[in-house]
């Protein structure tokens, strides 16, 4: 599965699971790097049912995030983990088409996640408003929707953040979003947190980039 941050790869594969009563064995691909973690991870797991039986469904999330130079035979060894499983395997990935991943794609189904329209994501957090008992004016939701740019999780996170301890969300409430630069340089995000007073200070900090919170900790 591959597409842009904060479209709903994992939570897909999550509901998927749960829906067909599977075990789902989930990692963060990026803290398996070397070949003998992965192996220790996932080769055995593709390998054996569960104690009980039940199916089980792997999941190896931001596969982005083991390339490069740190990439000890990490995407080599899925590969091979991937020709030989005797259980389904997902993998998700922002890029699928970058070159190191050339000879997986061969044994890979791709599936492309893309960003929704404004228009499902201000559906979407109608019904979160909805379930929280918030009423929330379609204008704010919009506003919201439009400066996310598609990205359903920073949506959700903002009217959260935004709704928190209200029973009613006004355009006035979500417009000072505009001034929010969330293209700030990954690396003046990063001092910012480091040198955070307090966790308030570090979320805000986060809050300021556009993009994934897994690969902003890597």
């Amino acid at each position: 599965l591959y597409g842009p941050p904060g479209v709903g790869k994992t939570e897909c594969v999550e509901a998927l699971a749960k829906n067909l009563n599977l075990e789902l064995v989930e990692k963060n691909a990026s803290d398996y790097r070397t070949a003998e973690a992965i192996q220790r991870f996932a080769g055995r797991a593709s390998q054996y049912t569960t104690l009980f039986g039940r199916k089980r469904l792997i999941l190896l999330d931001e596969l982005d995030g083991i390339t490069g130079t740190e990439d000890k035979g990490g995407v080599k060894t899925i590969t091979d983990i991937v020709k030989n499983t005797q259980c389904p395997i997902v993998l998700t990935a922002n890029d699928a088409y970058d070159r190191r991943f050339s000879t997986l794609r061969g044994y890979c189904l791709l599936i492309k996640f893309e960003n929704p329209s404004s228009y499902e994501v201000v559906k979407n957090l109608e019904k979160i408003c909805i379930r929280e008992g918030i009423r929330a004016e379609e204008k704010a939701l919009k506003f919201i929707a439009n400066i996310n740019g598609g990205d359903i999780r920073s949506a959700v996170n903002d009217l959260q953040a935004l709704a928190q301890g209200r029973k009613r969300l006004t355009y006035q409430d979500v417009a000072w979003l505009a001034t929010r630069d969330r293209k700030e340089v990954i690396f003046e995000v990063l001092r910012a947190i480091f040198y955070s007073q307090n966790c308030l200070e570090a979320k805000k900090a986060i809050d300021a980039v556009d993009v994934d919170p897994d690969m902003l900790f890597e």
